[in-house]
């Protein structure tokens, strides 16, 4: 009997341990808009030629981020743009509405804590979600014919979150896969 409760409480010890470092990892957001859409006055407009050429061609980019989950609001220009990716990660991306970009915030800062996330959203809720993950210092503009930006968010286990902007090439997407 007492070889079994200490054998418990070492499994508990063990347990929590393994826990706490789980907790203590840094979670890292890659963030993007969709790409190029046919219509600015159609509210679920589909991605244009363009648009479909950079999905496509954000394949090797996003996969060099190794994501552990994929997220994209309702509109089918975000889920365009991430399909091709979403088919060679073998994943099926979130979808959270476009309204709720601080509950996706806190989602993220809850449930994906230790991982890498990529989020692909609307270029009038980048600046929210950036808060709203922790990001305290400046965040530029993102205006609305910006396609090529590429925000990296770090959310340490302890400190405060930053924000790296990169563009959509090669180099950064190596840079991504191995963490600087």
């Amino acid at each position: 009997m007492i070889r079994t409760k200490a054998l418990h409480g070492f499994l508990i010890v063990g347990l929590l341990i393994f826990t706490m470092g789980l907790g203590a990892q840094e979670t890292t957001v890659l963030l993007l808009r969709h790409a190029e859409r046919q219509s600015l006055l159609d509210g679920d407009s589909p991605l244009n030629d363009a648009g479909h050429n950079r999905a496509q061609g954000l394949v090797p980019v996003l996969t060099a981020f190794l994501p552990a989950v994929l997220y994209t609001s309702e509109l089918q220009r975000t889920q365009q743009t991430l399909a091709p990716t979403a088919t060679s990660l073998g994943l099926v991306p979130l979808l959270r509405p476009k309204a709720g970009t601080a509950a996706l915030a806190a989602e993220i800062l809850a449930g994906q804590r230790g991982k890498r996330v990529l989020v692909c959203w609307h270029h009038d809720q980048m600046k929210k979600l950036v808060r709203g993950l922790g990001v305290k210092s400046p965040v530029p503009y993102w205006s609305l014919n910006t396609y090529d930006w590429i925000w990296i968010v770090r959310i340490p286990a302890q400190g405060e979150a930053t924000l790296e902007e990169r563009r959509q090439s090669a180099p950064a997407a190596a840079a991504m896969a191995q963490g600087s």
